[in-house]
C-alpha cells in the first residue's frame, strides 16, 4: 500500500517517503503523475492519458512514452518491490491504470479536512482552536496548486476547486478574527483576498465590514465604491444582497448589524461567490510568456514596468490577476489599487496619492520628505521583499498622481519591483505623454490586448467542453459555431464568455439571445449617447445594421455634417464600427456590431419599429435602383402603418423581380403573400397562379440540376422577414 508515502498538491507536485522527497523525473512524468492523483485512485486509459498530456494531439509514439513513465514511477515509489510481490502503489488493469494514493495521504485532502474542522469549532464557538485549525491547513500551500499541470484542461477544474476552498477558508479565518475583535488583523486578510480575486464578493463584505469595526468606515465606503465600480464594468452587475446589506450598516453605523454574531449555531459559509476563481486564460499566451520573462528580471533586482490596455471586457484585470497570481507565487509582495476611487482622482487634493499607495505596500515607510526620501527608502525595503504594483484605470488618474508616478518612474532603479498598469484606449492626451514618458525611461513593456481570434474562441469552447453540437469538437460544424460566436462577440472575451452560458441553441444563428449581463454593459455604454445618436443608430439597426448614408439622410432630415458628426460620436462610443473594403471595387462601409444592432431593436417599441420601417419604405421609393424587395420588407414590416392595397402591390412587385432573377423559391413566398393580403378575388387568383408558376419552374431548375434547391443557398436576399427579434436572458 502507499500509506508510506505523502503526496503534495497545494504547490508544485512532491511525493514524500518518509523523510525523504522523490525524484520525480522530467516535467511530462510529474504530469503524467498529476493526473492519475486527480483520477482520485480511479483507472485512466492509456488512450485518455496521451489526450490529456498532449493536449488532444499526441505524438505517434505517445502509448510508448507512456508505458514508459510508467514503469520509471514505479521504480521511483516502491523501490523495493520484489517481482513475486507485484505493485500496490502504481497498478495496471484492462480498464486502465490507478494511483492507489489514499486521501489522508495527500495534503489537499488534509487541507480541506483542517477547513471543515475550524468552520465546526468556530460554530462552537471554540475561536482559538478555530483560529489555529485554519491556519494549519492554509499554512499548507506553498504556491499554485498542482502547479506541474496548470496549463493542462484537464487540471483546470481541480485547481479551481482547491483554489476557490483557498480563497473561503481566508474568509473564514477573517470571520474568526473578528469573533476574536480582531477586526485590523481580519481587514488586511480581507484585503489580499480581493486582491487575489478581485470579483469575489463575499471577499469585499468581510473586508467592509473588518474597515469598519478596526474605526475606518471612511475608507469602508471608499471600498464599496471599489467593487461597485469593478462589477459594473467588468460584468455589467451591481452588488448582490450580501454585500449591499454590509453597505447600508456601515451608512447606517448600524454596530448589530455589523459585529460579529455570537450565535454560535450560525453557521459559517466554507465557500463563498465563485466570480473571480481561477479559470484558463485563452489567447494571451504570448503576453504570459512575456511577463514571466519580466517576473524573472525583476527578481534579480531590475525595476521592471508593464502597460495593459484595450477596451472594456477585453480581459485586463482577467490579466493581471494572474501576474498578481505568478508573482505572490514567485514570493512578491502585492499591492492593487484602482485610479479615482482607491487614490489618483482628479479631485484628491490630500497627500500624496503615490506615497499613500506605498504606504499599503509598507505601512510603517516614512513619507515625509518629498518623492526622493520616500522612494530612497522605498528601494531599500524592496531589496528585502520584491513588490508586485498593480495599478488599474490608470486613464482614470489625475495630473497630480501621473506627474508623482512619472517622477517615482525615474527614482526607482535596480530594485526588484514590477508596476503593472491597466487603462482602456483613450485620446487623452496627458495618458498619451505619461506612456510616452515610461516607454524612454523605463523601457516600459506596451501589451495591447486584441480580440480574440476565431481560433481562440474555438479553444474556449474547447475547453469548456462547450456541446454545441452532437458533433465531435474539432468538428468543421464546431468550428463555424466558433466563427459565428466569434463574429456575434467581435472578439471580446468577457462578450463571448456570457454567451456561452446560454444554451448552444441560443447562442448564435436564428433563436440567438442576448445575455442579460450583456444587455446591461451595452446599455451603460450606449446611455453616455446623446438622443439624435440613438435615433440614428435606431434607424441603422431597422434597415439591417449597415449604415447607408443616402437611406439615412431621408429617413431623418438632417445634414450631412450632422450625420458626420453622429457617426464620429457612434464610432468613439463602439456602437458603430468601420470596415475597411477587402474585395476590390468594394467601398469600406459602417457595420453595427451584432449585439448592439439586437439591443436596439429590442428596445424599440412595436409602434417605434413600425415608424422607422414605414419610412425607410418611404425613403427607399425616392431613390434610384433600389431592389423592390428591400422596400417590400420594410412596408410588411410597418404594420398598420401602411394600406392593405399597397402591401399588395408591393408584394407582387417583389415576387415579379425576384422570377426575374431567377429566384423563384423567393418569388412564390412574395406571391404567397400578396394572396394573402389581397381582398380581391381576381387579384388573389392571379397571385395564386404565380406562385404557382413560380413553384414549376422551381421543380424544373432542380430537375435539371440533379437535387432539391434550398432557398437558403440562392443567390440573393433571403425570404422576408428578415429582422430578428432578439431576446433578453
Amino acid at each position: 500500500m502507499s500509506d508510506h508515502l505523502r503526496f503534495v498538491l497545494l504547490g508544485p507536485l512532491e511525493v514524500w517517503s518518509g523523510d525523504a522527497r522523490l525524484d520525480l523525473g522530467p516535467p511530462k512524468r510529474r504530469v503524467l503523475l498529476a493526473r492519475l492523483l486527480i483520477a482520485d485512485s480511479r483507472p485512466v486509459s492509456a488512450d485518455r492519458l496521451g489526450e490529456d498530456l498532449w493536449e488532444g494531439n499526441p505524438p505517434g509514439g505517445a502509448l510508448s512514452s507512456i508505458h514508459s513513465h510508467i514503469s520509471r514511477l514505479r521504480a521511483v515509489l516502491e523501490p523495493d518491490r520484489t517481482r513475486r510481490g507485484g505493485h500496490t502503489v502504481l497498478l495496471s488493469g484492462s480498464a486502465g491504470y490507478t494511483l492507489n494514493a489514499p486521501p489522508h495521504t495527500r495534503d489537499s485532502t488534509r487541507f480541506e479536512e483542517a477547513v471543515n474542522h475550524a468552520r465546526g469549532l468556530l460554530t462552537r464557538g471554540r475561536l482559538a482552536e478555530a483560529r489555529r485549525e485554519v491556519q494549519r491547513g492554509l499554512a499548507l500551500w506553498r504556491g499554485t496548486a498542482l502547479a506541474d499541470a496548470a496549463n493542462y484542461a484537464f487540471a483546470e477544474r481541480e485547481i479551481a476547486r482547491l483554489e476557490e476552498i483557498r480563497l473561503a477558508a481566508g474568509e473564514l479565518h477573517a470571520t474568526v478574527l473578528l469573533h476574536e475583535g480582531h477586526p485590523d488583523e481580519a481587514a488586511v486578510i480581507a484585503e489580499k483576498l480581493t486582491t487575489r480575486s478581485p470579483l469575489r464578493e463575499a471577499a469585499w463584505a468581510l473586508l467592509l465590514r473588518s474597515l469598519y469595526l478596526a474605526g475606518r468606515p471612511a475608507e469602508a465606503l471608499r471600498r464599496f465604491e471599489t467593487i461597485r465600480t469593478l462589477l459594473a464594468e467588468e460584468l455589467g452587475t451591481v452588488p448582490g444582497p450580501e454585500l449591499s446589506d454590509v453597505h447600508v450598516a456601515v451608512l447606517r453605523q448600524d454596530l448589530a448589524a455589523l459585529a460579529p454574531l455570537r450565535s454560535h449555531a450560525a453557521p459559517v459559509p466554507l465557500v463563498g461567490r465563485p466570480a473571480g476563481t481561477l479559470s484558463f486564460i485563452v489567447g494571451r499566451a504570448g503576453e504570459l510568456t512575456r511577463f514571466d520573462e519580466i517576473l524573472s528580471d525583476a527578481g534579480h533586482g531590475h525595476t521592471r514596468w508593464v502597460v495593459l490596455s484595450g477596451e472594456g471586457g477585453i480581459g485586463k484585470t482577467r490579466l493581471a490577476e494572474e501576474f498578481a497570481s505568478r508573482a505572490m507565487d514567485a514570493g512578491f509582495k502585492t499591492v492593487w489599487v484602482r485610479c479615482g476611487i482607491d487614490i489618483g482622482s482628479e479631485a484628491d487634493d490630500g497627500a500624496d496619492p503615490m506615497g499613500r499607495l506605498i504606504s499599503m505596500a509598507y505601512p510603517d515607510i516614512r513619507l515625509d520628505g518629498g518623492s526622493e526620501a520616500v522612494a530612497h527608502e522605498l528601494a531599500e525595503r524592496l531589496t528585502q521583499q520584491p513588490t508586485i504594483c498593480l495599478i488599474e484605470d490608470l486613464h482614470r488618474a489625475g495630473p497630480r498622481f501621473r506627474r508623482l508616478l512619472g517622477s517615482y518612474a525615474a527614482l526607482l532603479r535596480d530594485v526588484p519591483l514590477i508596476v503593472v498598469c491597466t487603462t482602456q484606449d483613450t485620446d487623452d492626451a496627458g495618458l498619451r505623454e505619461l506612456l510616452a514618458l515610461l516607454v524612454r525611461q523605463t523601457r516600459a513593456t506596451l501589451l495591447p490586448l486584441e480580440p480574440l481570434t476565431v481560433a481562440d474562441v474555438h479553444e474556449l469552447m474547447q475547453r469548456r467542453s462547450t456541446p454545441f453540437n452532437p458533433s465531435a469538437p474539432g468538428s468543421e460544424l464546431h468550428q463555424r459555431e466558433a466563427a459565428a460566436l466569434h463574429r456575434r462577440g467581435e472578439g471580446n472575451p468577457f462578450l463571448i464568455t456570457e454567451i456561452l452560458e446560454l444554451p448552444s441553441e441560443e447562442r448564435t444563428g436564428p433563436g440567438a439571445r442576448l445575455p442579460a449581463s450583456v444587455s446591461r454593459v451595452l446599455r451603460a455604454r450606449m446611455d453616455l449617447l446623446d438622443e439624435r445618436v440613438l435615433t440614428m443608430l435606431q434607424a441603422i439597426a431597422v434597415t439591417g445594421g449597415e449604415l447607408d448614408p443616402e437611406l439615412l439622410l431621408r429617413i431623418r432630415t438632417i445634414s450631412r455634417e450632422e450625420l458626420l458628426s453622429l457617426i464620429d460620436a457612434a464610432v468613439t462610443a463602439r456602437v458603430l464600427n468601420w470596415e475597411d473594403g477587402t474585395a476590390p471595387g468594394r467601398q469600406g462601409r459602417y457595420l453595427m456590431p451584432d449585439l448592439v444592432r439586437e439591443l436596439v431593436l429590442q428596445d424599440l417599441t412595436p409602434a417605434r419599429r413600425q415608424l422607422l420601417h414605414a419610412a425607410a419604405a418611404r425613403a427607399l421609393a425616392e431613390l434610384p435602383h433600389r431592389h423592390p424587395v428591400h422596400t417590400a420588407r420594410h412596408l410588411m414590416a410597418a404594420g398598420p402603418l401602411v394600406a392593405r392595397d399597397e402591401l399588395v402591390d408591393a408584394a407582387f412587385t417583389a415576387g415579379n423581380r425576384c422570377a426575374e432573377d431567377d429566384q423563384h423559391a423567393e418569388a412564390a413566398l412574395w406571391f404567397d403573400h400578396a394572396a394573402a393580403l389581397a381582398d380581391d378575388p381576381g387579384v388573389r387568383a392571379e397571385a395564386r397562379h404565380a406562385a404557382d408558376t413560380a413553384r414549376r419552374q422551381l421543380d424544373q431548375l432542380e430537375r435539371w440540376i440533379g437535387h432539391p434547391c434550398d432557398p437558403a443557398d440562392l443567390p440573393g436576399d433571403s425570404a422576408w422577414p428578415t429582422d430578428p427579434e432578439p431576446r433578453v436572458g
